[in-house]
């Protein structure tokens, strides 16, 4: 009887096909993971800035009605304050405020504040609102 030690040449090339397509699925889930904490980062980043002007707009001791965006001078000195936890791709913010109002009975002293950020991320506009009450 003969020893045959060792693997055939079919063996091999079975293993080694299993390990490419192995190895294929396992880089297309990273990076699939990559993209997607990529995009969380910048979701993040906007729901931050949102939430710090919120906060300002808050402390702020002038409520101002009306509509401001990003060329106001206080969203710009908040931008300056920000600057590194912005998103890469921020647009446009755009703060709303008027008078609160429910069932036509307007509340005086209280006022419905809105607050939009847009950004692009992989390449696709995306946009966070944040609404709250603002008291005078």
């Amino acid at each position: 009887m003969k020893n045959n030690a060792g693997f055939s040449l079919l063996e091999v090339i079975i293993t080694i096909s299993l390990a490419g397509v192995v190895l294929a699925v396992m880089s297309r889930t990273i990076k699939t993971g990559l993209e997607v904490q990529s995009f969380l980062a910048d979701k993040n980043a906007a729901i931050n800035w949102t939430e710090s002007v919120l906060e300002a707009y808050k402390n702020k001791n002038v409520i101002e009605e009306g509509i401001e965006n990003s060329s106001s001078d206080f969203i710009k000195d908040l931008e300056i304050l920000e600057s590194e936890s912005l998103p890469k791709n921020y647009e446009m913010t755009k703060v709303e405020i008027i008078p609160y109002s429910k069932d036509g009975i307007k509340y005086d002293g209280l006022y419905s504040l809105k607050i939009e950020v847009q950004f692009k991320c992989r390449d696709k506009e995306q946009q966070n609102e944040l609404f709250s009450l603002l008291q005078r």
